[in-house]
This record gives structure tokens, sequence and C-alpha cells, in this order.
């Protein structure tokens, strides 16, 4: 028995592996211990020697000794020992001399006897590693249960465990490593669970769930869930349990030739050392070593399913060949082959599923990380409502977060045979393929035939929702007649990007749209495509003007192509690049980029991005970015929706803005002199006024005594120059505003500092003329008022921060209505003051007219709030 001693200090993987083996080890001790005593009571021949067993006051051995001595000279006493060849006869085998033949033949076949018997038992050990189960009591009757007697033929591993025809009623099986379970094939050797097994019994798994568990295989028979015995009560008892097959945290494991029917939860589930599921989000896995690994499942046959056929979960390096998964017995999301959560490097080839949901399903749940890295060949999808569905649930709609593992699947020479709503999920609508938030996509000669059952007013493929890198290409697609479209990109807020679709074949297939893009896609490749229709509908139908397409014929629709809401009888070819016009010197770097009427080295660097009217070194980069009748202006990366108009030395900073300014020394934010963000409607100059809409009250800023943020709503009091909550004997002086229309005090582009200013704070200015060369090499001039340099400023590397942007300023409303803390007291009409900067009644000596309640005193937050009067 092998214990073990080198514990390490730390209470994880290992500790926790080798506390098991040793307490699994101890208890196959005692059992072997036991079997041993019972076989020695009962059955074994040779138990003790002759000095082992008393006699008289002696032992037998002895006794026998003692006679043996008498017999001796009663046989020599005629003859004595003077015959040669008698003496000779009296030598054993392995030399020995004895006084009598007849003891010499005894000794020598003793020799035989116990050389033979322990032969016997070395051969016998080694065969014992190839066991029959129903040697160790196993009923193939299936009238009693067989549980013990597996555990008995398994021991501690290391063995080959057969089987033969029959069926065995279990309540489950717990293989350990380096163990391997046959049988005479599907459908002759049958594993059953018992009818009194609890919901959440698995048919067959591993022993070891620490994540060491190896080298475990199953083969060549059938594992039947009774998914009935419970009655009508079919519910999984939630994680991995309940399902059929499970390689849970093992390493080096098969099933050859199985077939799994009726479990209540999956009939084959590879997934990590742990009967519960991992969710503790996105770009989140498990530890690596509890994950299973070499996984080969070989033709093997699932089907009557309530979940899934065949799943995986969080595992890697698994291979799944020519399997047949088939008419599930669950509702919803029931699939035949499911590639599910955190499984990488999965390869798939020469499967089939039928009748299930979905055929096959590469995806993530919300909180956990997606599949990745998963290559399918050869895979035929027979009347699944959704022969291919990949996506990331969770991260592939408006508003969610975008995925960060949902990426790299290729599928080859696959084809979807009338995918319609099935008895699987006849309320949900049907696909051919679908692709939602997976990035580098590659399709590759892809077939769907459908017959007329097709959920109408669907796309046949359907890529959507925030995928991207998706290549498309070598589809064959025919029958489709009530699909909206045979090939359909979604548009949106949460559109996919990067697409092409190429080398397509459409034949008598949707009576509305061949292939259709959506609205806001702007990478969308069409190349080469035989589009036929019936007499109606559209071949090609894109919403705006933004994809290429090249070599795209429609025939047999009643349009050829519609695009941005313009009818075409031939579909016209489309190339996308940068454009240059009417420019020298620059030039539209970026595919979809221009620069028009421009020169001395204007470049557009961007997708969307240009520059008219413009020199002396503009550059525009950030997408839908541009410089009109500039010089020497730039926007900049990552940023977009960023103009810049009628300026010199301007540089752009932040989205949707616009931007004015002048500088001679070259392009920086700092020479701005208006700045008008489209996101917020705010207007930020050089001047004193800041406007909006839906404002209430005049501010100021102010900075903090703390030199932290004063949240809304706070009535302040000053203490010198800063400012602080208000207490009950302190007079107030504003509350802190977060709709303020006119806001004063900002120093929004450069230090305060930078220019020079009177004793009344007043910025000093003077004509400076300066000059810049043209598209002809002229030399120009022109007068501008600008500030004084202070000579004494000294410029910082880094860039301003302005003090909208520091915690410590604080923008505090003077006069208006401002919405203001409250405490329970406060109703409509009071007067109020300060206590602790929440405004409470006090009708006498109060400092503001409440106009009205908007949120009434929430004692969990301590505060209500009030509109009141400032002045």
């Amino acid at each position: 028995m092998r214990i073990y001693l080198d514990f390490p200090i730390e209470l994880g993987q290992e500790y926790r592996y080798k506390t098991v083996t040793n307490f699994r080890n101890i208890l196959n001790y005692i059992k072997d211990n036991e079997k041993a005593m019972k076989h020695h009571k009962t059955d074994e021949q040779h138990a003790h020697k002759a000095k082992q067993i008393d006699y008289n006051l002696t032992n037998v051995h002895d006794e026998l000794q003692y006679q043996d001595g008498r017999i001796d000279r009663i046989v020599t006493g005629h003859n004595g020992d003077g015959l040669a060849e008698l003496n000779d006869a009296r030598t054993s085998l392995d030399g020995t001399n004895h006084e009598l033949l007849s003891t010499r033949l005894k000794y020598d076949y003793e020799i035989l006897k116990t050389n033979i018997s322990d032969n016997y038992k070395e051969l016998n050990d080694k065969i014992q590693r190839f066991v029959n189960v129903n040697d160790y009591g196993a009923d193939p009757t299936g009238v009693t249960d067989s549980t013990q007697a597996f555990v008995d033929a398994m021991g501690n591993g290391n063995a080959h465990v057969h089987m033969t025809a029959g069926t065995y009623i279990i309540s489950g099986i717990k293989l350990p490593s380096n163990t391997i379970l046959s049988g005479e094939g599907k459908d002759v050797t049958i594993i059953k669970l018992s009818d009194d097994a609890p919901a959440e019994n698995i048919v067959i798994t591993n022993q070891d769930l620490t994540g060491n568990a190896h080298q475990i295989g199953v083969e060549n028979f059938t594992i039947d869930g009774n998914r009935h015995r419970q009655g009508d009560v079919l519910a999984p008892a939630g994680g991995s349990r309940s399902s059929n097959l499970r390689f849970a945290g093992v390493t080096h494991g098969y099933a050859y030739n199985i077939k799994s029917i009726d479990p209540l939860l999956h009939g084959i589930d590879v997934t990590y050392a742990s009967d519960n599921y991992f969710y503790q989000g996105d770009g989140v896995r498990v530890n690596e070593e509890l994950e299973s690994y070499y996984i080969h499942i070989d033709k093997c046959e699932t089907s009557g399913f309530g979940d899934d056929g065949i799943t995986t979960h969080h595992s890697r390096y698994l291979l799944i060949t020519d399997c047949y998964s088939h008419h599930a017995k669950g509702s919803g999301n029931s699939n035949g082959i499911e590639v599910d959560d955190a499984s990488q490097h999965v390869v798939l080839d020469g499967n089939k599923t039928e009748m299930n949901f979905g055929g096959l399903e590469i995806k993530g749940h919300e909180d956990v990380s997606a599949a990745s890295n998963v290559l399918v060949t050869n895979h035929m999808s027979i009347r699944d409502t959704r022969a291919y569905n990949f996506r990331h649930i969770g991260h592939h709609r408006e508003g969610d977060p975008m995925t960060l593992t949902a990426h790299s699947i290729t599928l080859s020479n696959c084809t979807a045979i009338e995918p319609y709503p099935n008895e699987v999920s006849p309320t949900y609508t049907s696909r051919a393929l679908v692709i939602s938030g997976y990035r580098n996509v590659h399709i590759n000669n892809f077939t769907a035939v459908g017959d007329g059952k097709y959920s109408s007013g669907n796309p046949v493929i359907a890529v959507q929702f925030n995928s991207g890198n998706i290549m498309l290409n070598g589809l064959n697609i025919t029958g489709f007649k009530q699909a909206d479209a045979d090939v359909k990109v979604f548009g949106g807020d949460n559109k996919g990007k990067k697409i092409t679709i190429s080398n397509v074949n459409i034949w008598d297939s949707s009576s509305t749209v061949g292939i259709e893009g959506g609205g806001g896609i702007y990478d969308l490749r069409i190349i080469n495509a035989n589009l036929q229709g019936q007499g109606i509908g559209t071949g090609l139908f894109l919403y705006n003007n933004t994809a290429d397409v090249v070599g795209v014929s429609a025939e047999g629709y009643e349009k050829g192509a519609t695009i941005a809401a313009r009818d075409y009888e031939v579909v016209p070819s489309n190339l996308k690049g940068g454009f240059s016009g009417g420019s020298t010197g620059g030039g539209a770097i970026a595919e979809r980029s221009a620069v028009l009427a421009s020169s001395g080295g204007s470049y557009a660097h961007s997708d969307r991005s240009w520059v008219i009217g413009s020199g002396a070194d503009s550059d525009a980069y950030g997408s839908r970015s541009g410089i009109i009748n500039s010089l020497e202006s730039r926007t900049l990366e990552p940023n977009f929706a960023q103009t810049i108009v009628g300026s010199r030395g301007v540089e752009s900073r932040g989205n949707y803005a616009f931007l004015m300014g002048y500088g001679i020394d070259g392009a920086k934010y700092e020479n701005t002199t208006l700045d008008i963000q489209a996101t917020s409607g705010n207007i930020q100059t050089k001047g004193t006024v800041t406007t909006g809409q839906n404002f209430g009250d005049y501010a100021e800023y102010f900075e903090s005594q703390s030199g932290q943020e004063i949240p809304n709503g706070y009535i302040v009091t000053l203490d010198g120059r800063y400012i602080r909550k208000a207490n009950s004997n302190d007079v107030p002086y504003g509350i802190v505003s977060g709709t303020a229309g006119v806001i004063l005090g900002d120093q929004l582009f450069h230090h305060k500092s930078k220019h020079l200013k009177d004793e009344f704070g007043v910025t000093l200015t003077e004509e400076v003329t300066s000059s810049f060369v043209d598209e002809n090499g002229e030399t120009q001039e022109e007068t501008v008022i600008q500030p004084i340099k202070n000579p004494e400023y000294v410029e910082v590397e880094e860039d301003y921060i302005p003090r909208s942007e520091r915690p410590e300023w604080n923008v505090v409303g003077l006069v208006g209505q401002v919405f203001t803390r409250i405490d329970s007291t406060v109703s409509q009409n009071d007067l109020i003051k300060p206590d602790k900067g929440i405004g409470t009644k006090d009708n006498v000596n109060g400092y503001y007219r409440v106009l009205e309640v908007t949120t009434p005193y929430d004692i969990d937050k301590g505060y209500g709030v009030a509109v009141v009067l400032v002045k």
C-alpha cells in the first residue's frame, strides 16, 4: 500500500490530491484484507505450516519427523544402505539426499507442486488486470444491482474491466485512473441507471475529482440514463450532474463506440474536475490543473438527452469524430453537439446531428469565457432547428459588453439539410448558420438546402451582434423560399464589422433578398456571387453605399440591386479606397479617406477621415474626422468625429468636437479658442460664457478645502478662498450644482499664469504678424491679435488639466434654481438653512426658498432633493 508522507505546506491542489489518494488506498487495503480473511477461512488450502499446529506437548511437524524416523529404521533394517542403486534413487532433484526413496519422492512432489502453484499465482495476478466484471458478482440479466461488483473489479485502477452481453443495473460507476471499461458492443452490452438512483447521479464518471485523473477509457457498450425512472419529474440536478458519461478533470481519456441514451442532462460531457460549472466572468478560467486534456470521443451515438448530446466545458485539446447525436428530448436550447464555456482547441470531424434545437453550437454563457479555437470539418446537420449556432450569450446585443474570449472558429465542408422548427423547439425560428459576437470566423464551402418548412421572415445565414473578422467563402444555398434573405449581415448599433462574402451560389431560394447588408456597416465586401431568383425580390440589398461589390451578378429578380435606396437593374461594381482630388503635396492614405483641394503636405491617415481646402502640414487622424480651410492643424487617433475649421496650429482633443483656434508654434490644443462638444452641447471658449440648454443657475468654480470633490446638492460656505459643507451656524454662499447654465472661473486650455494680466486680471494682448508658405511656394503674412506670453511662466511637458477635470474644483451655483439636498423636515415653500451641508427647515432664519420637492426624503440615503431659489 502506497501512502504519501511528503505533504506540501500549502493547502492546495497537491495537498488535496495526496490526502484523497491516501484515504482511498487505505480503504482499498482494508477491503483487500477483509477479502483475504474470508478466503483464508473458507477456501485457502495451505493456510498454515505443520509447525504452527499443536499436537499434545509438541507440534504436528515434530511428531511426523519422529514417526518418519521410526519408519526409516524399519525399512532399512534388513538391507541396510548397501545397495548403490537404491542409495542413488534417494537423491532428490535439488541434490538433497534422503534416507528413504519414499521420502525423496514426496520431497520432489512438494517442490513441483509449489512451483506450479507459484507460477499459477503469478500468471493469475497478471490476468487479474484484465477482468470480467461477472467474476466479481455482476449480474448481466439486469435483475440485481451490480454497482459493488464494478467497484470490486476495478479496485484501485490499473485494470481493463470487461462486460459480457446483457444489461447491468447500477447506481453509478466511478472509474479510477488507468482503467478501461469495455463491453461486447452497442445494444449488446448495456449499463442502465437503477430506478431508485437520485437525479444527481452520473452513470459513469471518473473517481478522482482533483484534476489528476488520467488514462480512462470506455468502449463498445450502451449507457442508459433511465431518464423516466422518476416518472414525469425530469429535472436534472444542476452542474454536470445527471449526465450519462462524464470526463471531469481527466487527462488522456476516450470514449469509443459508445451509445448514450436518455440522460436527464448530457449524453457525454467533457468538463473540469467539479460537479458544478464555473461562472466567474468573461476572461476568467478555472485552474488549468483541473481541466480535462486530450479527450477523444469517437464513433459515439447520443439520443434522448435532456440538454445536449455531447458537450464540452473548460477543457482543451479535444477530438470529436464520427459521432451521431440526434432526437433531443429536452426543450429550448438542446444541442446535438455543444462546444461550450471556455473550451479551447477542439477539433470536430465527420459528425452528424439530427432533430435537435441546435445541431452544432459553439458558445459561452454570459458570465464565463466563451469557447475558442474550434475547427469543424465535414459536419452534417439534418433537420436541426438551428444547424450551426455560434454565440457568446450576454455579449452581443446592444448595450452588452464586448466579449473578451469569443474568437477563432473554422468551419469547412459542412452542410445544413432542411433546418426547420422541429418538435424539440417548435416556437423558435430556424437558421442554417448564425454568427453572433465571435471574431475571426472562417466559413469555407458551406451548403444549405431547404425543403419549404423554414421559418418565414428569417435569414438562412445571419452575421450579427458585434461579430467581426468574418469570412464566408464558398456558399451554396437553395430551397429557402420563405426566408427574408439567403445571407444577411445585420446592421445597427451592435453591427458586425470586417465581413467578407465571397464565391457564392444562390439558386431558387429566398423570394425576398439574395444578399443583404444592414445599416451602418462600412467594411463589407461582396466578391464573386451568382444570384438566381424566382422573378421577384432583390438580388443584392444594401442600406448604404459603403460596401465593396465586385463580380456580383443577379438574374431572375425583380431588381438586380437596391443600394442606399436606389434601384439597379444590374448590380454595380463598387470599389472603395482612399481618394485624392484637386490636391498636391499630400494624399489620402487610408482606404476610406479623402483629401480635396489641399496642399502643403496634408494627409488623411485614418478610415473616414478627410482634409478639404487646407495646407501646411494638416493631418487628419481618427474615424469621421476632418480639417477644413486650415493650416498646420491635426485631429488625433483614437478619437473620432472631430472637425477643425478655419484655424491654424490647432490639435483636437476628445470626440464629437468642433474646434477653432490660432497658433504659430505648431499643432497644439492650447491654441484652441473655441471647442464645441456635440455630445453634451457645451461650448468652451477663451471668452467668459459657457452656456447650454435646460440649465437653471449661474455658477462659478471654487476649490474645496479638503482637496476632494463635494457631491452635487450640498450647501457650502466659504473659508477664505475655499469651500466646505455649511453647518448650522454658517452663512451659506451657494450650492454645489450640476445644472449650471453659465459657469465662471475655469481655466480651460492652459494654466492661468501663461499670459500676462493687468492688476485687475485682464489678459494683455498684442498684434502679431506671422508668415507661412503657400502651395505656390510664396511667403504669405497674416496679422492677428494674440495674448502676450508671460516671460516668467515655465511650460511643463505634461498636458494641462483644466479645473473642470480636477475633483478639487467644484461648480457652485450662486444665483438661480439649484437642486439641493434636504432632510425630512422640509416641504414646499419652506425656508431652509444648512446643517452639515443638507437643508433643514427654518422659516424664521432660513436662506433659500424651496420651490419644489423633487425627490422625497429617503431614510436609507439620508436625504431628499428639492429645487431651491438662490439669490
